[in-house]
């Protein structure tokens, strides 16, 4: 049976997955007895889209008995990724001033999951990972992001401070999300190219990778707190972003 690194298991999960890039099913499993619309539907378009389908009295995934399954799990092809160049060339044909979002050493598969999901609900262009410092594109990550990896595209970069002053030669504003800085980002000014880089659990954005920032924004907050959870402190940011650009529509 496969490891975590290539699957994902649960109805919303996998049909988002079906729904939006199916031939990155490598092949499904449904436990047998299980039965509901929804999985109706999953074993419908496995058929339509020719993909290997399988029946198994008991699903095993990663977890055992503390994973709520619901009945069906899916092997993925590994998930294609762009380098830095290749999505400059792209960016040059974009209508619209693009939203970059560079992910600084996050290292937990759920929060990079929810991170995505948020993303693309944003509109952001494509997220930028570094090779070395980030949790894997797993069927963690893919659940979790349920169906929104179709919807960005992932660029991964051997060195993120080499790749942030490429964007910056190639006119983007580069604003690090930090909890110390003085300005918000109610105060910033998202108009144009802009990447957002936001740093890993704990620690934050590290020392070189701030100093290439042109801006450092914080999130304003009561109760004498000081920091989020880096999913919804991404989230927040980015939706801040989507509505000064509605605004000024």
């Amino acid at each position: 049976m496969p490891d975590d690194d290539d699957l994902i298991w649960g109805i919303h999960a996998v049909l988002g997955q079906l729904r939006d890039q199916p031939r990155r099913i490598r092949d499904l499993t449904i436990q047998e007895g299980k039965a509901s619309p929804k999985l109706q539907e999953i074993i419908d378009l496995a058929r339509k889209h020719q993909l290997r389908l399988r029946f198994e009295t008991r699903l095993r995934v990663p977890g055992g008995g503390k994973v709520n399954h619901q009945g069906v799990m899916a092997r993925m092809q590994q998930v294609t990724t762009v380098s830095l160049e290749a999505l400059l060339d792209d960016l040059a044909e974009c209508s619209e001033p693009p939203i970059l979002l560079a992910l600084d050493s996050i290292q937990d598969p759920h929060n990079l999951g929810a991170i995505i999901r948020s993303a693309a609900a944003v509109g952001v262009t494509a997220i930028i990972l570094p090779k070395d410092r980030s949790a894997p594109l797993s069927g963690t990550v893919a659940k979790v992001a349920v169906g929104a990896m179709a919807h960005v595209t992932i660029c991964t970069v051997t060195n993120l401070v080499s790749s942030l002053k490429q964007l910056q030669e190639h006119g983007f504003w580069i604003y690090g999300a930090a909890g110390e800085a003085n300005g918000t980002l109610y105060e910033a000014d998202f108009a144009g190219k802009v990447c957002l880089v936001v740093g890993g659990e704990g620690k934050g954005i590290r020392p070189l990778v701030r100093s290439q920032c042109d801006h450092l924004i914080s999130i304003p907050m009561q109760h004498g707190l000081d920091s989020l959870n880096a999913s919804v402190a991404t989230g927040v940011i980015l939706f801040e972003m989507m509505r000064q650009r509605w605004h000024s529509a």
